[in-house]
């Protein structure tokens, strides 16, 4: 055997074993991301909290339960985003026929300085009237938001200011019927993949 034929068969041997000793690649598959939305997994057992509803009793999270529940937080001032995003959840609600019977849509208000039961009550059914308004005072307000990594900020200069802008939170959030967290949705989410994401919590419990 020629010197360089044996460096050639010592070459060819070596990659032979290395191969041989690779554990198998398994190909993974490919995942597209549904756009706006982002799941929470494993879900989060939101801790229950009360706030005021816009008829003026305490109204707790846990008086959901057995409803999917679609939140978002805002305040009745906004000028842009709350809207927007109410009138996404009344497409969502009308896209869902029967079964939004089983889905209740909430409105957390972050300005429960203007944001009264009353004001509420005026406010969320230029929407839809089943929509079900919170208020409250700024720390219980910012103890629930912050179950879901958000928060705002009040751009009022010592309380002094009668119109003012409030920075909050722009997604909205889905819990499954026992009252979990299971999904976010950006703003700007299409309305359908809403509807497609609440089927889908809704299938899987039944």
């Amino acid at each position: 055997m020629s010197k360089r034929f044996g460096v050639v068969f010592l070459l060819v041997a070596i990659i032979a074993a290395g191969c041989s000793s690779a554990p198998a690649v398994t190909p993974s598959p490919t995942v597209v991301p549904t756009p706006g939305a982002i799941a929470v997994n494993p879900p989060v057992e939101i801790v229950d909290f009360t706030l005021i509803g816009q008829d003026g009793e305490a109204t707790t999270l846990s008086a959901l339960r057995g409803k999917i529940v679609l939140m978002a937080f805002g305040y009745t001032h906004c000028p842009d985003v709350c809207p927007v995003t109410l009138a996404r959840f009344k497409q969502v609600k009308d896209s869902l026929g029967n079964l939004s019977r089983d889905v209740a849509f909430v409105f957390v208000s972050v300005d429960g300085e203007r944001d009264t039961p009353e004001r509420l009550n005026e406010y969320l059914p230029m929407f839809d009237p089943s929509f079900i308004g919170l208020t409250g005072e700024q720390d219980n307000v910012r103890a629930v938001i912050s179950q879901y990594g958000g928060d705002f900020n009040i751009k009022d200069a010592e309380g002094l200011r009668k119109n003012y802008t409030v920075d909050h939170t722009a997604a909205s959030f889905l819990m499954d019927a026992e009252g979990r967290w299971v999904q976010t949705f950006e703003y700007n989410t299409a309305p359908d993949i809403i509807v497609n994401t609440i089927e889908t919590v809704h299938n899987a419990a039944t």
